[in-house]
């Protein structure tokens, strides 16, 4: 009954504010229906400017909502969705406002729906699964669930929101247990009419598969998760960093360990660092920092061709996971915010992709010398275990992965602050075409989490046409595809 009379509220003043002023409209009904707590509709309130500046990608915050709504339950979203809904307004959804792409978490003259206030945490110790709510960054989460010897599967960073999840999430414990989203256990899910329902593999089943890897926007808003913990102790890990007078050696290295390494508990991230200065003849703009994660005290020769090449810095020590996630690394505190973009590549660990891919990256950076302020280029290793582990829970994900050996590369391309569009808009261009010369390997999905909006990464996966009927099926008059950004099968 109050949502009814919610909805004839909007229709009323939508008309009163013109077919032109959709998103004011909904502002007013929400402010009214949500009280002024929940919504906050003026540019200058501390609340509203927190909110429109947090994202990693600085270019995000140039957008201006008509107002930002902060939900605190299920219910709030759901009325937030029906008044967006009903006064046609353009709308966006944030946790973490990680995702750099336009509109996937923010919106110009519509309404801002921030999840942020949405953040309780729970673990149920009898049957280890951990519950919580998207309003929490993955640091947040991965601090709490320690205390209880207990960690759960997400990025492997800290500040990232809890919504990566849903495009897959790798782990560092992703070999010994899937991606994050393999470890869903059930749902709470606004749908696009209003409807909270629970997704489970006993529930709304073709919805809990399509929000395991197929992301999170074009099915409904996730309000709760409930995640099979896993055990966290102690590990060995560490950064290893070197010059790029060993590339060749270390991209061997990492070949090797993509290929043959069988220990499960081994996991690593090579990231590829390139800046802006001039490297002189001394590669002095280059760097290459390997992250090596061992899930215990003794990883035996899985990192020894790693930390047996020449290098400038190793900090291998003990650690527990928290500890882990906020290894000390200087450069992450220069992209943490920028005008940052992601694309993302996918090879096979039995060629020469590897190479390929890493020599055009490293020949546009000396071409366009002045068009970035850093770079970065990363393997992310997918070993056989880890799609093992995958299809062993729930079926498998949205991606349904191949068998591993293989891997995803993303590049981060961050740009001067001041470059006039102009030039940005040639910039994107070319580092799109780059991207493109490498190709991908086919047979192999796009990882969600690095993909550029324009590379349309759910049509590699093999699960295409079955999402487009989920798609179909939750939101069959494409509202959500629509009104806001984000990853859609239709």
């Amino acid at each position: 009954m109050v949502i009814t009379i919610v909805l004839l509220c909007v229709q009323l003043i939508t008309r009163c504010y013109g077919a032109g002023s959709p998103g004011p409209a909904a502002c007013a009904n929400l402010t009214g229906s949500l009280g002024i707590t929940k919504v906050s509709s003026s540019p200058l309130s501390l609340k509203y400017i927190s909110t429109r500046q947090d994202y990693w990608n600085t270019l995000q915050s140039r957008y201006q909502p008509s107002c930002i709504v902060y939900p605190k339950s299920a219910r709030d979203v759901s009325i937030a969705v029906q008044a967006i809904r009903a006064s046609g307004s353009r709308f966006a959804v944030k946790a973490g406002g990680h995702n750099p792409n336009d509109f996937f978490s923010s919106v110009d003259q519509g309404v801002l729906i921030d999840l942020g206030s949405l953040n309780a945490i729970s673990y149920n110790a009898t049957s280890t699964l951990a519950t919580y709510e998207p309003g929490s960054t993955f640091g947040d989460l991965y601090a709490y669930y320690a205390q209880f010897g207990r960690t759960i599967l997400g990025p492997t960073m800290g500040g990232v929101g809890t919504g990566s999840a849903l495009g897959g999430g790798s782990s560092y414990l992703s070999p010994q247990y899937g991606m994050a989203c393999d470890n869903f256990r059930e749902l709470e899910v606004v749908l696009p009419n209003g409807e909270i329902v629970i997704a489970s593999p006993e529930s709304n089943v073709d919805l809990f598969f399509a929000l395991r890897g197929g992301g999170g926007n074009a099915y409904g808003v996730v309000t709760k998760y409930t995640v099979q913990s896993r055990p966290a102790g102690q590990f060995y890990s560490g950064n290893v960093m070197y010059l790029f007078e060993q590339t060749d050696a270390v991209t061997l290295a990492i070949k090797n360990f993509m290929q043959y390494n069988a220990d499960p508990k081994a996991s690593i991230v090579a990231t590829y660092l390139k800046l802006p200065t001039p490297g002189l003849g001394l590669n002095l703009d280059e760097a290459i920092l390997t992250f090596l994660v061992y899930d215990g005290l003794d990883p035996g020769d899985a990192f020894t061709n790693f930390t047996n090449i020449p290098h400038v810095v190793e900090t291998m020590a003990v650690r527990t996971y928290p500890q882990v996630i906020d290894m000390p690394i200087p450069y992450l505190a220069q992209l943490t915010r920028g005008n940052n973009i992601f694309r993302v590549g996918v090879h096979r660990s039995n060629d020469s992709s590897y190479e390929l891919a890493l020599q055009k990256w490293r020949d546009w950076a000396e071409s366009n010398k002045g068009s970035y302020q850093l770079l970065a280029f990363n393997y992310e290793p997918v070993p056989q275990s880890l799609t093992d582990a995958s299809k062993a829970q729930n079926g498998g994900n949205a991606m349904q992965m191949p068998d591993g050996p293989w891997f995803w590369v993303s590049y981060i391309l961050m740009t001067p602050p001041l470059l006039p569009q102009s030039n940005y808009d040639s910039v994107q261009a070319s580092f799109r075409a780059m991207v493109e010369s490498v190709g991908n390997a086919e047979g192999l999905p796009l990882f969600i989490n690095d993909a550029n909006s324009d590379q349309n990464p759910l049509s590699t996966f093999s699960t295409y046409p079955q999402l487009q009927i989920v798609k179909n099926k939750y939101d069959p008059d494409h509202f959500f595809s629509t009104k806001t950004g984000g990853w859609f099968s239709t």
